[in-house]
């Protein structure tokens, strides 16, 4: 009997111990969720920085194989920080104005282009000035109080140089897009900027009959180092800007970044395979309903000064043809800077004309 009853109590140990092989424990499913999961700071919410994020997200997400998770963050500024220092983190989406300006200042420790890699230009960030009723120029806004977006962002960082570069004194507060135009329509406010990817999320659901209006922001030599022109049409904006109008412009480049990790290491084997996913399926976020600025972008232009994370590098040479030497220059290798320079030299060439 002792004999029977040992034997079923071996075959049930038996069993269970099969069952446990072939069920994950606890301790191997968090490890390969950990393994294959990357944390993107991206922006506030009613800015495009989070909807670029969730893009990304959606098009290389592979189950537990391959998981992007975006955060909602304050923005260009703080996500260059974070992605430096805080646990965790493994991407964030910048401007190359952040990064030049960080690079100047040391305000996040020296070396930060050694430090620092970027993946791929994102996407341009165009400087949006929307004004409440009664203000019909640029200029109308001196000493009135306006919103530079959240603070940490680019725009609370940069914008307020643009005024006082035009000579616009204004009484600076920082807020998300969504909550400064409620204020806007309080009569406490009246303006917000943000330097973002075209449409905000937030611009399109201004009502017409609020009477709030896109103001031009004019371009001029002082700009020529951080900006280049742009324009914001009924294209972009149908409640805001008229079909016959074109809102001119500044503009600057958006980034997606790194920290430069060292090969063999967890986080650079991670971020190479976010790479290849990123990469491979790239024309994924140039359909609808993905953000529109996707469908302008030059994922293999590269940055003046700054080192791509070697993954991505390398993926482009295996991928990108590369011109003929006698052919004029291929999009996907003309630079963001080169065409800013283009530009640059037209107009010193077009000042000389009019001398």
């Amino acid at each position: 009997m002792r004999i029977r009853i040992l034997l079923a109590a071996l075959t049930l140990l038996s069993a269970l111990g099969a069952a446990s092989a072939q069920t994950p424990t606890r301790d191997s499913f968090r490890q390969k969720m950990n393994e294959n999961s990357l944390v993107l700071v991206c922006g506030s919410l009613g800015a495009p920085y989070i909807q670029l994020g969730h893009d990304i997200s959606v098009v290389v997400n592979d189950a537990d194989n391959l998981r992007v998770l975006p955060v909602v963050s304050d923005g260009a500024f703080t996500n260059v920080r974070d992605v430096l220092y805080l646990r965790g983190v493994d991407l964030g989406i910048t401007t190359v104005q952040t990064l030049n300006a960080l690079k100047a200042s040391g305000e996040y420790g020296p070396n930060i282009d050694r430090l620092l890699t970027y993946i791929a230009p994102l996407s341009v960030d165009t400087l949006h000035v929307l004004a409440r009723p009664g203000i019909n120029s640029i200029h109308d806004l001196k000493g009135k109080k306006v919103s530079f977006n959240s603070k940490g962002s680019g725009t609370a960082r940069f914008s307020p140089a643009v005024f006082k570069a035009l000579g616009i004194p204004v009484e600076e507060v920082t807020m998300a897009q969504g909550d400064a135009i409620q204020a806007m329509r309080d009569g406490t406010l009246d303006a917000t900027v943000c330097s973002c990817p075209m449409p905000l999320p937030a611009f399109p659901n201004v009502r017409p009959e609020w009477g709030f209006k896109m103001l031009d922001v004019p371009y001029g030599p002082q700009f020529e180092r951080d900006y280049f022109p742009a324009t914001i049409t009924n294209e972009n904006y149908p409640n805001l800007v008229s079909k016959e109008r074109k809102v001119e412009t500044l503009a600057t480049s958006t980034i997606l970044i790194s920290f430069n990790w060292p090969r063999n290491t967890d986080r650079y084997r991670r971020t190479e395979k976010f790479v290849d996913a990123f990469f491979t399926k790239y024309e994924e976020l140039r359909k609808p309903p993905r953000h529109p600025a996707w469908r302008d972008v030059n994922f293999a232009a590269t940055i003046r000064g700054w080192q791509r994370f070697p993954a991505a590098q390398e993926w482009i040479e295996r991928n990108v043809k590369k011109p003929e030497p006698d052919a004029a220059p291929a999009a996907a290798t003309r630079t963001i800077q080169n065409e800013e320079a283009l530009f640059r030299e037209f107009l010193r060439q077009r000042k000389k004309l009019q001398q």
